[in-house]
């Protein structure tokens, strides 16, 4: 299967007020990112609600899902960083 080069890895962002586009990163294999047990879809929802601002609403047309799945997912991903998080402090 062929590598594409010169397109970072990850999911793009819409373009920044500066002109310039955000990439949010694929999950990782590197246990010591907490951020790697996170899906796409998981991080980009966090990075709209979180980062953005945008409303459950908003958020849910930009990604053509239900208001209700947008939370859910933002739920599901902020309980796997508290285990995640959980489990790092409890190994250290």
């Amino acid at each position: 299967m062929p590598v594409r080069r010169g397109r970072p890895i990850g999911m793009r962002t819409p373009k920044t007020p500066h002109g310039r586009r955000l990439v949010i990163p694929g999950p990782r294999c590197d246990s010591t990112d907490p951020m790697a047990v996170l899906t796409p879809l998981q991080l980009r929802i966090l990075h709209l609600r979180v980062v953005g601002g945008h409303t459950a609403e908003q958020v849910a047309k930009k990604l053509d899902m239900s208001p209700t799945a947008v939370r859910i997912t933002q739920h599901r991903a902020l309980q796997r960083l508290r285990d995640q998080l959980g489990a790092d402090a409890d190994t250290t």
